[in-house]
């Protein structure tokens, strides 16, 4: 009897352990998923957290090389070890190694990445290391790709030791179907040799890019020749960037470019037609600026560098190439104080409605006619409704509260539509006294003024120890009971 019980017992154990078995084959098995359905669940970690799953189990070892997203970045590769004080060449050599024994495994499988980082400052010297990560980019159809390079402290580095992208990679063989999956190009402290490569026409290259950042990217060839082909680009952004022919001149329309920014690149001309362009930030010495008829324009700014009066080129040059801005336009430039009270009729922003001025002043502090200038702009906004005037007076004030009656008086035609003015770093100086009052008796629906004398454009070349001066011939100098309309505030 016991031995018939003890039977009955080892057969439903047997039983019970063989419904295990087979529950436990037909368990979720997180390894057993399709590869893409692994990389949008992976994609929800971080890339440590993703690397953390290899110790969970023999069969998770490889699971982190679902993972979508490549950044080798010194944060990431170093840890704390990369802080200031450590030495740069072993920081490098071990970020180098770490890197190497990532992509060595990555590319023993066959990876899909959706985003490739490389964030580190890198040399040509270590150009068979950076070959090996952009050969892995390329051959893992990479569809964003950032190789930033920049050496620390931002400084620009010598050319000859910047890593020459090999562009080429990324044309169209490179990629199923034969054309480039690239959609988005990010590149710093590199060189590019365009010469190199076919000539137009006979390869799909970034057919699909949307996306192309390059900052201190010194550049062989045309860069026309590689822009032809960007059909579906909407984002450019050129900045530091050194240029074998300086003007940039691309004459095929850009139907789909949204936004373009050009700084600092030593441009003699700026020429393209990009009809549907939203907005353009431009800073550069005074050049010829053709940007076509761009209707959509909302945002734009740009920047004169110094230390020549940019005063002529805002009135006669940017309206004309930039009529159709009409959210915000914000200029940066310098003026002399001795320039006549002389301006040239001409285009004008019709639409602008918000004008940001930043103003470096130099000149004879007792000449006021220059500054006086900045009154003329209104002309040129028959629409504009806010005002913002940001000034840094470069030399020692010179205080005189005894104005010249003519500058102080209405303007030809009254502005009707400005009604807010925000002026900052009013020293007190004549110039801008006169300028404050030019502008009072100049406009039909001005509801507030606000004087300032603390400075928002600000070089770090002296303290604002002439603030409390501002102020006072502010209060001394403007009557707020001549404009009751007006709110005057001085602060």
């Amino acid at each position: 009897m016991r031995a018939m019980v003890h039977g009955k017992a080892t057969k439903s154990e047997g039983r019970a352990r063989n419904n295990l078995k087979k529950r436990r084959s037909q368990a979720f098995r997180l390894h057993r998923l399709p590869p893409d359905v692994l990389r949008v669940i992976l994609s929800q970690l971080s890339f440590k957290e993703a690397a953390r799953t290899s110790i969970v189990s023999r069969k998770w070892k490889r699971l982190w090389r679902y993972y979508p997203k490549l950044v080798l970045t010194g944060d990431m590769m170093l840890g704390s070890s990369n802080a200031a004080g450590d030495h740069p060449t072993s920081n490098k050599t071990t970020f180098i190694r770490r890197a190497n024994s990532i992509v060595r495994q990555l590319s023993s499988s066959s990876a899909t990445l959706n985003k490739f980082v490389v964030k580190f400052p890198l040399l040509r010297s270590d150009a068979d290391h950076i070959d090996r990560w952009v050969s892995l980019s390329a051959a893992s159809r990479a569809r964003r790709i950032v190789l930033d390079l920049c050496p620390e402290f931002e400084k620009f580095g010598d050319k000859d030791q910047m890593y020459s992208f090999p562009l080429h990679l990324f044309s169209g063989g490179s990629c199923v179907g034969g054309n480039s999956c690239v959609k988005s190009l990010c590149l710093g402290f590199v060189s590019l040799n365009l010469l190199q490569l076919p000539p137009a026409g006979n390869t799909n290259r970034l057919t699909i890019l949307k996306k192309l950042t390059l900052h201190k990217v010194s550049i062989a060839g045309d860069l026309q020749s590689l822009l032809m082909e960007c059909d579906a680009l909407e984002w450019l952004s050129l900045t530091f960037c050194s240029l074998q022919h300086c003007d940039l001149v691309i004459h095929q329309p850009l139907q789909r470019l949204r936004y373009l920014r050009v700084l600092h690149c030593r441009l003699q001309k700026l020429e393209l037609q990009a009809p549907n362009l939203t907005e353009f930030e431009f800073a550069n010495h005074q050049v010829p600026l053709v940007l076509g008829d761009c209707v959509n324009m909302s945002m734009a700014s740009v920047g004169l560098l110094l230390p020549s009066d940019g005063f002529d080129y805002a009135c006669t040059k940017l309206p004309v190439a930039l009529p159709h801005v009409c959210d915000r336009l914000t200029l940066s430039m310098a003026i002399r104080t001795e320039a006549p009270l002389l301006m040239k009729g001409g285009s004008v922003f019709a639409n602008l409605r918000h004008l940001i001025l930043n103003v470096d002043i130099d000149g004879c502090p007792k000449a006021s006619t220059g500054v006086l200038r900045l009154a003329c702009l209104l002309e040129l906004a028959p629409v504009l409704e806010e005002l913002e005037l940001h000034m840094y007076c470069a030399n020692t004030p010179f205080y005189s509260s005894d104005l010249d009656v003519a500058a102080t008086s209405p303007a030809a035609r009254l502005h009707e539509r400005l009604r807010t003015v925000y002026m900052t770093g009013f020293y007190g100086i004549r110039g801008q006294l006169e300028l404050a009052h030019r502008i009072l008796r100049s406009t039909v629906a001005l509801d507030r003024l606000i004087i300032d004398p603390r400075r928002k454009v600000d070089h770090n070349f002296r303290n604002q120890a002439y603030a409390g001066m501002g102020r006072t011939m502010a209060t001394l100098c403007i009557n707020k009971a001549q404009f009751p309309g007006t709110v005057i505030t001085i602060l």
